[in-house]
């Protein structure tokens, strides 16, 4: 059911009160025009557009809001039939009373009970009250639709947001790991790592919020972030990155921190998963306005496939749904001892 008090009251008023004050004019206008005879016109409007505007809310407030909205049929045929009825009778006994006696003297022949004269005026009187109660509900549809579309961004939104602060803990506990894991066994490189991950923090700190970044920015920080992680690997890890393509594009603009989750995948289930010898290869081209990234990874023999995928990938496609609806391409495939994931995008 339709919330019709959402609508400032001064706001409704105004637009109804054109409604009528149209339909005055129009009715005045044309039926003076075509008896040529305005003030005769005016005199027959001006009797009854009271009674038009009272039969107007009644259906309106009562017949559709009141009853058809909330699903009480009965009530709303009741209220309709009943409002058919005695507004037909009421503008018979307007009419009858003053307006034939002034200019329609042969009108009085028949009896006030004439059903067939009484049935036509409540006829031609619940047209334009159909019309009122029509264009008020389309008012309505129109300002719900807006409102209901309004919250969808809101709510879409405020998901994005929380999406998208997910991927700073899920990051941060990574590095973390990365951290002990130095502190351990080489901690000579301690000063090094942590401070790449100054720069890290600081570019989650300062760029993560906004809606776009340049890309350069974007790949910047991926770089530090490999770099980080080649100081745990070593020479055991062998990583190729294809980014020259995109380096000088300073006005190609993406949403911030898209990308890592499959940088961050291939590190967790690659390299963290073996001590013998693994690569990583990653590539960033454009085609048009189609941004292309892929990354691909080595597996160890004993992973198990449901074991390639985590938080970070589910996290990114709900991130991508919400930024790019039906617009982009994720997919993801594994074979033999290596996983593969591709992403592709438009960019402005």
């Amino acid at each position: 059911m339709a919330r019709f008090g959402a609508l400032k009251p001064y706001r409704e008023i105004g637009a109804q009160g054109l409604f009528w004050l149209g339909y005055f004019l129009f009715e005045w206008l044309n039926t003076g025009a075509y008896l040529d005879n305005f003030q005769q016109s005016f005199y027959g409007i001006s009797l009854n557009i009271p009674l038009l505007i009272i039969a107007g809310y009644w259906h309106l407030l009562v017949t559709v809001r009141h009853f058809l909205l909330s699903g009480r049929m009965a009530g709303f045929w009741a209220s309709l039939l009943g409002g058919i009825l005695v507004f037909g009778l009421l503008r018979r006994a307007i009419n009858y009373t003053w307006l034939y006696p002034a200019y329609y003297p042969d009108g009085l022949l028949k009896p006030y009970l004439y059903w067939p004269k009484i049935l036509a005026e409540s006829m031609q009187l619940h047209l334009v009250v159909a019309l009122f109660v029509a264009v008020n509900l389309v008012r309505h549809a129109l300002h719900q639709q807006q409102l209901s579309e309004t919250y969808r961004r809101e709510k879409l939104s405020a998901e994005y947001r929380l999406l998208q602060s997910q991927v700073q803990p899920h990051f941060l506990f990574n590095t973390l790991n990365n951290l002990i894991s130095v502190s351990m066994h080489q901690p000579a490189q301690m000063p090094n790592l942590l401070q790449r991950l100054a720069g890290l923090l600081s570019y989650q700190l300062h760029e993560s919020h906004r809606s776009t970044v340049p890309i350069t920015k974007e790949i910047a920080y991926l770089t530090d972030y490999i770099s980080l992680e080649q100081i745990r690997y070593a020479d055991r890890l062998d990583v190729m990155t294809n980014f020259d393509e995109l380096t000088g594009m300073t006005n190609l603009m993406i949403p911030p921190m898209l990308l890592l989750p499959f940088v961050e995948n291939a590190f967790k289930h690659g390299a963290a998963q073996t001590e013998e010898a693994c690569w990583i290869q990653l590539h960033l081209s454009r085609n048009g306005n189609r941004l292309i990234f892929s990354a691909e990874n080595s597996l160890p023999d004993e992973l198990t496939s449901a074991s390639t995928t985590g938080l970070g990938l589910t996290n990114l496609k709900k991130r991508l749904d919400i930024l790019f609806p039906d617009n982009y391409e994720l997919v993801t495939l594994r074979e033999d001892s290596q996983f593969l994931a591709v992403l592709k995008f438009n960019v402005n």
